[in-house]
């Protein structure tokens, strides 16, 4: 009869592969119970990826909308607080004005003057605004700031009002300057006269800020600030009692422009609403496409701790026969 026996040497390779064969399969149990999810995915989809790619994807184009979202946020959140800096500037300004003409002294219509161009250094910066490089008010053109500074504005409406004697004469030609066609969209206006495209924020939704420094309650605004500021300038040859007529009849144009700041602000509110709520439905639908998608590929918790303890007793096992099998000795053989 012949006896088949392994040798030495084969039995202490058998028993090392084996060794590392376990290993490896705790390694994996190790690993997809502490992820949540199979380490061979091509075996759990049967080596069909299609629904796996599906969900990756529309991950992915939700990722791109969030990041839209937050985008559009951060604009609306800074053209709100500018056109919120704006309306605060121009409401001191406009008390100021209110009680002016209440005292005729040429040097509370210097103080008029002073605090308007004041006010009005401090509206042209803010509307030249830049988050992240990109001027918010010249519409298209982003790499441009809106405005012109305070020096170049005043002296350009300098220039449209100089030589006027009346009070009704500077506020006409204040008008046709800031007005359709006039000298400020070519000499104080610089960005583009064309808007931001709209953001889309899925789902079908987008939002436009339809809003840049030529808007109409801007130009009236910033009108009003500059004739203030040049009502005592000696260009004017305004006589005193027309410059109190001047200082009487400029808060009776604040009106419009106050109105008009405040329709921005309502316009941008409701936007804001908009993309709060497109925030939030990103966030819930990439959350369920998440929870989709990790079924697809997630370890049964139990199923694997389960399996993770018989692979640990046979490894014990392996260890028990391997210390034994290298304590073996002729000896020990015959004995």
């Amino acid at each position: 009869m012949n006896i088949v026996s392994t040798g030495d040497l084969a039995q202490t390779f058998s028993l090392s592969r084996q060794n590392n064969a376990v290993r490896q399969q705790l390694d994996r149990l190790t690993q997809e119970l502490t992820s949540g999810l199979v380490q061979d995915v091509t075996d759990r989809l049967k080596g069909d990826f299609s629904g796996l790619a599906d969900f990756e994807r529309e991950i992915a184009l939700l990722n791109t909308y969030a990041n839209t979202v937050s985008e559009a946020e951060t604009q609306a959140t800074v053209m709100q607080a500018t056109l919120d800096a704006v309306q605060t500037q121009f409401g001191d300004l406009v008390n100021t004005l209110a009680l002016s003409f209440t005292a005729a002294g040429l040097n509370d219509q210097r103080n008029v003057a002073f605090e308007a161009q004041a006010t009005l250094n401090s509206m042209l910066s803010n509307l030249n605004t830049t988050v992240a490089g990109r001027a918010l008010f010249s519409g298209t053109d982003v790499a441009t700031a809106p405005l012109e500074g305070e020096d170049a504005v005043l002296t350009n409406v300098q220039a449209a009002i100089a030589g006027l004697t009346t009070a009704a004469d500077v506020l006409a030609a204040a008008d046709a300057y800031f007005g359709p066609g006039g000298g400020f969209e070519t000499d104080i206006y610089r960005g583009a006269t064309t808007d931001l495209a709209p953001f889309d924020l899925g789902a079908g939704e987008s939002v436009n800020f339809a809003l840049r420094a030529d808007n109409d309650a801007v130009r009236e605004v910033l009108k009003v600030t500059s004739v203030a500021a040049l009502v005592t300038d000696p260009g004017l040859s305004l006589s005193d009692g027309e410059m109190q007529k001047l200082l009487q009849a400029l808060p009776e144009r604040t009106l419009s422009g106050r109105e008009g700041i405040t329709r921005l602000q309502a316009d941008l509110g409701f936007a804001e609403g908009r993309i709060e709520a497109a925030g939030t439905r990103i966030v819930a639908e990439t959350s369920s496409m998440e929870i989709a998608r990790a079924q697809l590929v997630e370890a049964d918790p139990f199923e694997t701790a389960s399996e993770l303890e018989a692979v640990q007793i046979r490894l014990e096992m392996l260890y028990t026969l391997t210390a034994r099998s290298s304590r073996l000795s002729l000896v020990n053989f015959l004995s």
